[in-house]
């Protein structure tokens, strides 16, 4: 068993578009040779920054600023596949055309890769 994980920023106002866009593959995955499973999570954007603005004082805050980041609505998938191959051949069944609907809603910073468990 192979695991992918996709991670993604979509554009603060394009989040609930760049949600159902993953959703609604989800057919396509369930008929996709060597697909296992699934999960797609979305942050809950602001929840750890006022968890912790509610646990620190404003000078233990202020001793570490935050580093700037991206500002969008952040998506992790952990994807399960019998084998690399199979996910490859999966992205690749897919058209040109059916990629760039959710291009215009994500910010640059991404990243998808193969794990191993440590």
């Amino acid at each position: 068993m192979e695991t992918y994980i996709v991670t993604i920023y979509a554009k603060e106002d394009h989040a609930s578009d760049v949600q159902e866009y993953y959703q609604d593959l989800q057919n396509m995955y369930e008929e996709a040779p060597g697909f296992i499973s699934r999960k797609i999570f979305r942050a809950k954007t602001g929840a750890m920054e006022q968890a912790v603005k509610a646990t620190y004082s404003k000078e233990e805050l202020a001793n570490t600023p935050e580093e700037d980041h991206d500002h969008g609505e952040h998506f992790v998938m952990i994807e399960e596949w019998e084998s690399i191959q199979d996910r490859i051949n999966f992205g690749r069944s897919m058209s040109k055309e059916h990629h760039l609907k959710v291009i215009p809603y994500l910010l640059p910073n991404h990243s998808h890769e193969f794990y191993e468990a440590i």
